[in-house]
């Protein structure tokens, strides 16, 4: 599949563009999987801060094994993933538990009063 904003090529599972973080066609995208994903753009603030990082954020909902090169990984469910992306590739990570996400969530909802109410997904 390619994206339809910036044509670069990606595999059928992904939902969003790695590159420019265009939604892809989601009648392409299998309906169900063990993780949903969203690319969140930055904001450069700093002379330092690259203009093109991402925040990308996973939540994972079953269970399943990842085979690599270097060998597999067990990824658990029930949490929720935090990468910075520069291009393309990965600065650093963080996950979260399930619990833990529900309260940032509230934290990022009682932020904004002004915006309305967050409504959980």
């Amino acid at each position: 599949m390619f994206c339809p904003q910036c044509g670069l090529e990606q595999p059928r599972s992904h939902r969003f563009c790695p590159a420019c973080g265009s939604r892809l066609p989601t009648e392409l995208v299998p309906p169900t999987g063990p993780k949903v994903t969203r690319l969140f753009h930055s904001i450069p603030i700093h002379p330092a801060d690259p203009p093109d990082a991402v925040l990308r954020v996973s939540r994972y909902f079953e269970e399943f094994e990842l085979e690599t090169a270097e060998g597999s990984v067990r990824i658990p469910n029930g949490h929720v993933r935090f990468s910075m992306w520069t291009g393309d590739r990965a600065a650093c990570a963080v996950s979260i538990p399930d619990d833990e996400a529900d309260a940032l969530v509230r934290f990022l909802g009682a932020a904004l009063p002004w915006r309305g109410a967050v409504s959980r997904v």
